[in-house]
């Protein structure tokens, strides 16, 4: 039997999925310069205040789903800086 999965995205989500990647890039700048870097994850910072500004997104369920992100994503972003391309570049 083939059932069929999904999870709900709320604008909240989308929010802290924009915020978490800034990080990432930021942080992560090998396939960018530094300022290039910095540049895309203000960009992409820049997502999400849009998102958050157009959606009126509750700052509690904001607050709420930075705190579960973190703690999700907390793996995700070890896993990403600490990979063989970004150990020399990573402080």
């Amino acid at each position: 039997m083939t059932e069929k999965r999904s999870i709900a995205n709320s604008p909240a989500q989308a929010v802290v999925f924009l915020e978490t990647l800034a990080a990432i890039v930021e942080k992560s700048p090998v396939a960018y310069s530094a300022t290039g870097a910095e540049d895309l994850a203000a960009h992409i910072r820049g997502m999400a205040e849009a998102v958050n500004a157009e959606a009126h997104v509750n700052p509690a369920e904001l607050d709420t789903t930075r705190q579960y992100a973190a703690l999700d994503w907390h793996n995700e972003t070890i896993a990403v800086l600490f990979a063989a391309e970004h150990r020399p570049t990573f402080h």
